[in-house]
Parts: C-alpha cells; sequence; structure tokens
C-alpha cells in the first residue's frame, strides 16, 4: 500500500550576532583659553549609530560618539567640555546578504585621558556589534498515510519587523538657587520589560539623568530617575522582542526666577530590536511502515528562540581613602558615574549572574577649602533568582547605575552607593528533528512466528520498541498494559500474532 506524505512550509527565521569590530577614537581639548588644566576629574562617553546600510558580504554604519569631560584647571577650579565626534565604518562578513534586517548596536568599552601641557588627550575605545535574523522557510512532514508516525510540538518563530522608534519624555527639577554654571549633564537609559498583552507590545523602563551644577558658589549633584512606557505600533499575538534603549538626544533648559531656577529636561529615546512572533506546529519526527521498508532523510535545525526580557537590581556600595593621608574631607561636591561595563553574564540554572565594574568620579573639598577628585571603582558579582533560566539559556543585557549617593567616612575616605540596574534577554536553545523526505521501499516478509519476545535496553523507548517490531504503540500496549514510556531494561515484551 502506498505511503501518502503531506509537507508543510514553517518560518524558522532567527536573530545571529556576528563577529563586532572595535574602532580607536583619539582627541585632543586645549585648555590653554580656559586656565589650562592640572587633572582630568571625569571622563564619560556614550556613542549612538546614526546609519546602517546592509549590502553583500558588508555592513556601512555611521555613528556619533559624545565625550564629556569635568577637569581642574591650574588654579583648582573646575571645568568641562562637551565634545562631539562622527565615524564611519564597514563591518565585512560573507554570510551578509544585502537589505537583510540589520541591528548594529555600539558600546563604549574603554576610555583613557592624558594630560600634557594645557592638552587634553583622550582615546575612546567603541565596539560595533552587528546582529542580523536570518530568514528560513522549512518543509516540515504534517501528516502521512498508511505509515505510523511519531509526533511533537515544535517551537518556530517568524520574522515580522524590526524595532527603530524614538520618543521624547520630559521631566524638571527646580534646584532653589541660580544656577551659574552646567558642569555635567548626561542621561542614560535602559529597558526593564516587553509586555505582549490584547496584541500590543509595550516597552517599559528608566532614564537616569546626572546633573552637577554651580549656584551662587555651591557646586551641587542631582540624580533624577525617569521611568517610561512606549506602545510600539507592531500588532499581533504571541509576539517576543528584545528591545534596547539609547538616549539619542538630550537637552536642557534652565527657568524661572533669578533666584530659584527650574531644569526642565527633554530626553529623546531611540528603542531598537526584533519582533518574532512564535508559532507551535504539530511535526512528524518519524516515521515507519510495518508492510515496507522507509527510507527516511531527516535533519536537525537548531536556532536561538526569545523567551523575553527581565529586569533585574540590586544596591552595590564601596568606598576608597584619598591619596594624601595628611588630607581631610570637608565636603562631597559632586559625584559622577564614568563607565559601566557589564563584563559578564551567566546563565545558571534558576539564576543569573552579572559580573562587571562601575567606575565614578567624586569632586569633593578639602579642609583649605581646595577642589580635589578622586576615582572610585566599584566592581560587582551579583546573582539573581530567574525560574526561566537554564544552563542551556543564551544571556544578552545592559546596565546602568540609579540613585547614586555618597557619604564621607572618617572624614577621609568617601563611600559610594549605587543601585545596579540590569536587563537581561534570554533566549533558549530549539533543537527540532525535520523529516526531509520519505521514499519506499522493499515489501517486509511477514512475521510468520505466532509468539514473539521481545527484551529491551535500557533507556529504549516505547516508539522504538513498536518501530523494531513492525507495531503500531497501541497495539503493543494493548497486550502488554504494564510498558512505560521508556524501557527499564529488565522487560519481557510478549506479542501474540494472528497467523493466516
Amino acid at each position: 500500500m502506498a505511503i501518502n506524505t503531506v509537507f508543510k512550509s514553517v518560518s524558522s527565521d532567527y536573530e545571529r550576532t556576528l563577529d563586532g569590530k572595535q574602532i580607536v577614537m583619539q582627541c585632543n581639548f586645549d585648555t590653554s583659553s580656559k586656565g589650562g588644566v592640572s587633572k582630568v576629574c571625569a571622563l564619560s562617553g556614550d556613542v549612538q549609530i546614526t546609519r546602517t546600510q546592509v549590502l553583500s558580504k558588508q555592513i556601512k554604519t555611521s555613528g556619533r560618539v559624545s565625550i564629556k569631560l569635568v577637569y581642574l584647571d591650574a588654579e583648582g577650579k573646575l571645568g568641562n567640555f562637551d565634545y562631539i565626534s562622527d565615524f564611519s565604518e564597514d563591518i565585512n562578513n560573507d554570510s551578509v546578504i544585502a537589505d537583510m534586517p540589520c541591528i548594529v548596536r555600539a558600546f563604549v568599552v574603554d576610555m583613557q585621558s592624558g594630560v600634557s601641557g594645557n592638552e587634553i588627550k583622550v582615546q575612546t575605545v567603541v565596539e560595533l556589534a552587528p546582529s542580523v535574523v536570518e530568514i528560513n522557510t522549512l518543509e516540515i512532514l504534517e501528516d502521512s498515510d498508511n505509515a505510523l508516525a511519531l509526533r511533537e510540538d515544535q517551537q518556530y518563530q517568524k520574522y515580522i519587523c524590526a524595532v527603530d522608534e524614538e520618543f521624547e519624555i520630559s521631566d524638571e527639577y527646580a534646584c532653589g538657587v541660580r544656577a551659574d554654571d552646567i558642569l555635567y549633564f548626561d542621561s542614560k537609559a535602559i529597558v526593564g520589560g516587553v509586555d505582549n498583552s490584547d496584541g500590543k507590545i509595550s516597552v517599559t523602563g528608566q532614564i537616569e539623568v546626572c546633573l552637577v551644577y554651580t549656584g551662587e558658589g555651591v557646586v551641587s549633584t542631582k540624580n533624577l530617575s525617569i521611568p517610561f512606557a512606549q506602545e510600539l505600533a507592531v500588532r499581533g499575538d504571541d509576539l517576543s522582542a528584545c528591545i534596547s534603549a539609547k538616549v539619542k538626544d538630550s537637552r536642557l533648559v534652565i527657568e524661572g526666577s533669578d533666584s530659584d531656577n527650574v531644569f526642565k529636561i527633554t530626553v529623546c529615546v531611540a528603542l531598537q530590536g526584533f519582533v518574532m512572533q512564535s508559532e507551535t506546529v504539530s511535526a512528524i519526527v518519524d516515521i515507519y511502515s510495518p508492510t515496507n521498508a522507509l527510507d527516511v532523510s531527516s535533519a536537525e535545525i537548531c536556532f536561538d528562540r526569545r523567551d523575553g526580557m527581565r529586569r533585574f537590581e540590586e544596591r552595590i556600595s564601596g568606598s576608597v581613602g584619598v591619596e594624601n593621608a595628611d588630607e581631610s574631607i570637608k565636603s562631597i561636591l559632586g559625584c559622577i558615574v564614568t563607565q559601566n561595563n557589564l563584563s559578564n553574564l551567566v546563565a545558571m540554572d534558576g539564576a543569573v549572574l552579572a559580573e562587571g565594574m562601575l567606575n565614578t568620579s567624586v569632586v569633593y573639598e578639602n579642609e583649605d577649602g581646595a577642589c580635589k577628585c578622586m576615582q572610585i571603582e566599584l566592581p560587582y558579582s551579583l546573582q539573581f533568582d530567574c525560574e526561566e533560566v537554564s544552563e542551556a539559556s543564551v544571556l544578552d543585557g545592559r546596565s546602568i547605575a540609579a540613585d547614586c549617593t555618597y557619604k564621607v567616612k572618617r572624614d577621609r575616605e568617601v563611600e559610594i552607593t549605587a543601585d545596579m540596574i540590569i536587563s537581561v534577554c534570554i533566549a533558549e536553545k530549539v533543537c527540532n528533528t525535520v523529516i526531509k523526505g520519505v521514499e519506499e521501499g522493499d515489501e517486509i516478509q511477514c512475521n510468520s512466528n505466532a509468539v514473539s519476545v521481545y527484551l529491551p535496553s535500557k533507556g529504549e523507548s516505547i516508539w522504538q520498541v513498536a518501530k523494531t517490531l513492525g507495531m503500531s504503540i497501541d497495539g503493543i500496549k494493548e497486550q502488554n498494559p504494564d510498558l512505560g514510556a521508556l524501557m527499564n531494561g529488565d522487560e519481557r515484551i510478549v506479542i501474540y500474532r494472528e497467523i493466516g
């Protein structure tokens, strides 16, 4: 009897991270007209991608690095520089197909500064990390006639769109004095969660703003946390997306009375990511015929399936003493987060381990009224419970520092405390067996024995037993009702056959 097979086309798209590229950018700041320089107090930077073009075997990208610098001049007074530098780079990869979905994320991984005379030399290392979506269509065996089939529910995903949306969010802060100068103004954004309810995708997160200003001769620091919730334009059920947030632009306007200024802050946030739609398919993963030999060709298809985002938060602290043991701290003027590198994410069964380094710069006034600064490094290794994670999970994450506070201990030591907010994208490795073809062979000779006895091996499945005996699973269990899904190795399977 001929075997008929029915194949079905399914999407098996997946995101893949390509080998990145590091670029080094250098710039010099001449402080001659601003009173010279004695020491760099704080150096921070950020980078954003402004244009991406995908060609055959090549990704062309352009971006912009913004540098913020606070320093002490020759007289010990605070000064600052803001600088923007543009770049264009090509990332070559033989697997890149023209116009395939692509996002290039960029990170500042290192910054170094040096002083030579009245010049500040800054070197910035930027890492470019491209991700693409591989578009694949598979033919899976959906149904068959006149054969016995083993079915399995399989997970697949289909690429829907790339997210590239921007929105603005505003907040304000009444400082209570007349602001003389803005020494440092920076903002960072992070996504805390992505929800697909009622056929919509909602992205939630927060923006952390750091502001260092002088008012009536006093240096002050203000940290603002601004939550956001943004609904994406895409619609559909069973959608998942790992979205990253980047501050594209931030503006500060000073209003209010002469004695009570109000800082009005507007931040433009850009969201990026790929939206996938999950699909569960009932597929035949093995097949046999009691009457004819079958030549079955199969393959294993593996990919990372996005399983959503999780937000974790933990408070860290650390302290450092002043370099000069004879010097004491009168007051803290400001605290700036200069770098925050999340260096390692480890997936464990039911937990996530996050490791990194938080770098801060503290500006203080000593007992003589002189302005000084020092650097504080806070290494962190944080473990968070997460039931959705296993050792096989694939993790990708971002982190920012929030609510950075400080206090003086024993007149010569500064303690820094900050909330580390870590956003983690979780992906699970999916491997599906796909039957690519079935060819019917010679007729199988009928077993003429009235009774067959089979001794299975330990770990052998009931399906393998049925395939070996050339019977259906129901037919075997009808005569051997105590059999389970897997054999223990001590079973004795007896089959009584009808002989014509």
